[in-house]
């Protein structure tokens, strides 16, 4: 007769299936590397690991997004640094231009030098982005964005397209802004000599001296007196009549200082001759190179005319190089934010992942000393199940 119940036999079995689950659990973690193969694994930790897996696609999307914008912002940055070259190389013709040795013959040299940026810039301004777009082309453009080469205009959407979460990064360059919205004169105000003047007096292209007094409207000056004691007087021309805002006695070459703005006149002008300023307006880049080609070209109109027209175009040049100089630095900014976002991308991504590991994958020291545990159990419970199994009520009674 055996002392062993049927119900008892059943329990031990429970426990020894029980265990070998457990190590066949664990056998699995282990050659697999993961913990929580299934949420039925353990809930908590696979809802945890989900959101850690969106964080990390999110992050790899971003990161992609930084990677074409570092590519775009790198290539418009050689493009813009390309364009100041260009203009410097231009403002050296025109400054070697000022010099009067040179005669008709040099200054259509320097011409042809003008029109050969002029052309380059046209080019750049219209430079691809590899990948079916343009990096000058605004808010977007499956055309060229600066359009005819006699007078360049500019035809795509004002302003940047931005791509990355949120719109975070730029991926094209305002060419309206680096192109075609260049100040005139010096930035703040233009100055011109009245068509009908008879003297060689010309009028420089001015500075602003105060920005504080600046009023935004047009002012003339008008020469007065006589040939030997000339005079001038200014006079605000926005209101009718003019009203008059300040005189005296005129010497070429020295400061008139007019609501924040300084000019000086230089050559001798002739009583009633008289010279305008008034509010910059915008120009382009090309503009400003034609109106340098054209005094290149056209017939020497004298010294002083052409002195003051020279000087002119060149103010306009300098202007088109600051927009550049700007753009590039904007440029610039852009690109260290797009790189300080991809390394914070990439700790992020190191961080979630790190997360994402200790949610599911496996411990293996762990995992192992509980196979190890589970085993040792295993056997003892096979030892028991075995010896009990083989008594009897004669092995009790002796």
């Amino acid at each position: 007769m055996r002392v062993p119940t049927l119900q008892t036999s059943r329990q031990q079995l429970d426990v020894i299936s029980t265990r070998q689950a457990d190590q066949a659990r664990l056998q699995q973690q282990i050659a697999s590397g993961v913990r929580v193969r299934s949420p039925g694994d353990d809930p908590a930790a696979a809802a945890q690991a989900e959101l850690a897996r969106s964080s990390l696609a999110r992050l790899a999307q971003d990161q992609r997004a930084t990677q074409l914008a570092t590519s775009l912002l790198s290539t418009a940055d050689g493009a813009i640094a390309r364009g100041v070259d260009l203009l410097q190389s231009a403002r050296d013709a025109m400054v070697a231009a000022g010099n009067p040795a040179y005669g008709p013959s040099d200054r259509q040299a320097l011409a042809m030098q003008l029109r050969s940026a002029r052309e380059q810039l046209l080019q750049l301004a219209n430079t691809t982005d590899g990948a079916g777009g343009y990096l000058f082309g605004g808010q977007g453009t499956a055309t060229q964005p600066v359009g005819g080469s006699q007078t360049p205009a500019y035809l795509a959407p004002a302003g940047e397209q931005r791509i990355g979460e949120g719109g975070a990064y730029d991926a094209t360059v305002d060419g309206r802004a680096v192109f075609m919205a260049v100040p005139a004169g010096n930035g703040v105000f233009t100055t011109a000599s009245a068509a009908g003047n008879t003297g060689t007096g010309w009028i420089g292209a001015g500075s602003v001296y105060d920005a504080n007094l600046l009023t935004g409207r047009p002012y003339a000056i008008t020469i007065g007196g006589t040939a030997t004691a000339p005079t001038y007087a200014v006079t605000d021309t926005s209101t009718t009549p003019p009203a008059a805002v300040a005189s005296g006695a005129f010497a070429s070459g020295a400061d008139i200082d007019i609501a924040g703005q300084r000019v000086r006149i230089g050559g001798t002008p002739a009583p009633g001759d008289s010279f305008t300023l008034a509010p910059a307006g915008q120009r382009s880049v090309f503009a400003n190179l034609d109106d340098a080609i054209a005094l290149l070209e056209a017939p020497f109109v004298g010294r002083p005319a052409y002195n003051e027209r020279l000087e002119q175009v060149l103010s306009g040049v300098d202007r088109a190089l600051d927009g550049f100089n700007l753009a590039r630095a904007r440029v610039g900014e852009s690109l260290k934010g797009v790189e300080a976002a991809a390394s914070q991308n990439e700790l992020s991504s190191i961080a979630q992942t790190g997360r994402k590991s200790g949610l599911v994958d496996t411990d293996l020291p762990r995992a192992i000393a509980e196979l190890q545990a589970s085993q040792t159990s295993t056997e003892a419970a096979l030892k028991v199940y075995a010896s009990s199994g083989r008594k009897s009520l004669f092995d009790l009674l002796g």
